[in-house]
């Protein structure tokens, strides 16, 4: 989702080269939301359809034409795509690193006033935050942890202790929002990291971290699995620190950036890597990398689609104004979405995507609507 306090907002001479990156953050809260629906969705398919299961699974369509195996092949890959969508958060944390450090180095802010800047990152980061907790209280299609101590932790963004318990507590999506609060607290050490010891230097020691941490972790100690995902923000440091390094890139160096952002080798890149993150997906010492490629391979590839999709003027609109809203998207929509998606069990596989297509785009608008409602008061009565 967007960070919603470093949403960028680019000179006038480059804000049609960044609805990009709106565009990218679209598709990736669309794919999440997606990737719920379908998890309460269900059906008879193996979860996750891999290389491995397709063939197994088209044969259990039972196709009785050379069009149905092709039907059947097309459904499975689809439901394949959208059990993926959890990959999309690896995007979020990228660009929440992009976000706050392009921001800084755009104004040539070296030694940043870090009080004032924290004020400014919890006052987005909270209202709506808050708001949600108010909303699922009372809302219907939601059945949520009983309301006791850890919903007084959740308010303050405290999502990691009891990590069993507390990780996925309420809203299991709002892990995210305890990441990016740590991500908050260590950023002025890592933006000085970055500084002094220049950006590939500072992207081998977050990789070196990231890592050590998760071999340590999911190997050594055998912790629990929710450290890995985002309870321990040094597991996720790889992603982050990749986004700070093209935030910076992207500030001092636009144009040259952008066209390589934009060019066949970047792509091709993206693929490579994302392809690494298939195959170090496995119960071993590999596993230590997997997150980081694909966090940076998957945005590599997002870029061009949103490219793409943005050469069609309406449906990149559609998709930015997505990505600008992203955060209280992903605040607000996996009650609603898994509702929807539990009750059509049943249905066909067409029908279902087409009520999941309508329910994101309900609950989306809905969603920007209370974000520009909560940040036009803040602005008012708290900013200024």
């Amino acid at each position: 989702m967007t960070d919603p306090a470093t949403s960028v907002r680019a000179p006038v001479s480059l804000s049609s080269r960044f609805q990009w990156l709106d565009s990218v953050r679209g598709l990736a809260i669309i794919w999440i939301a997606f990737f719920h629906f379908v998890l309460a969705y269900k059906g008879d398919y193996p979860l996750p359809i891999t290389l491995s299961s397709f063939g197994s699974f088209v044969e259990g369509c039972a196709p009785t034409s050379l069009f149905g195996s092709f039907s059947c092949a097309i459904e499975g890959l689809i439901i394949g795509l959208f059990q993926r969508g959890a990959q999309g958060v690896g995007v979020f944390v990228l660009f929440s690193g992009f976000g706050l450090t392009y921001s800084l180095v755009r104004k040539g802010d070296l030694a940043p006033a870090w009080g004032k800047w924290f004020k400014r990152r919890f006052v987005r980061l909270f209202p709506i935050y808050w708001l949600a907790h108010l909303i699922f209280l009372v809302s219907p299609f939601q059945v949520h942890d009983a309301v006791d101590y850890r919903f007084i932790l959740s308010l303050f963004g405290e999502r990691v202790y009891p990590i069993d318990t507390a990780f996925y507590y309420f809203v299991p999506a709002w892990w995210f929002v305890g990441l990016l609060l740590q991500l908050y607290i260590v950023f002025p050490l890592l933006y000085y990291l970055m500084r002094r010891m220049g950006p590939a230097r500072f992207l081998a020691l977050a990789i070196l971290v990231a890592a050590v941490s998760r071999y340590l972790i999911f190997s050594v100690l055998s912790a629990d699995g929710n450290y890995l995902q985002g309870g321990f923000f040094g597991c996720r440091l790889w992603e982050f620190a990749a986004g700070m390094i093209l935030g910076k890139l992207m500030a001092e160096s636009p144009d040259r950036t952008l066209e390589l952002l934009l060019s066949p080798v970047s792509f091709v890149a993206g693929v490579v890597l994302y392809t690494l993150a298939v195959l170090t997906y496995r119960p071993d010492f590999l596993f230590s990398f997997s997150d980081g490629f694909s966090g940076m391979g998957l945005s590599l590839i997002m870029i061009h689609l949103a490219a793409g999709i943005d050469r069609v003027p309406w449906l990149g609109k559609a998709f930015a104004a997505a990505g600008v809203y992203s955060y209280s998207i992903y605040l607000l929509h996996q009650p609603y979405v898994m509702y929807f998606g539990g009750v059509l069990t049943t249905f066909h596989i067409g029908a279902v995507l087409l009520v999941g297509a309508v329910a994101i785009m309900v609950v989306s608008v809905l969603s920007m609507w209370l974000e520009r409602g909560v940040n036009g008061v803040v602005d008012r009565y708290v900013r200024h």
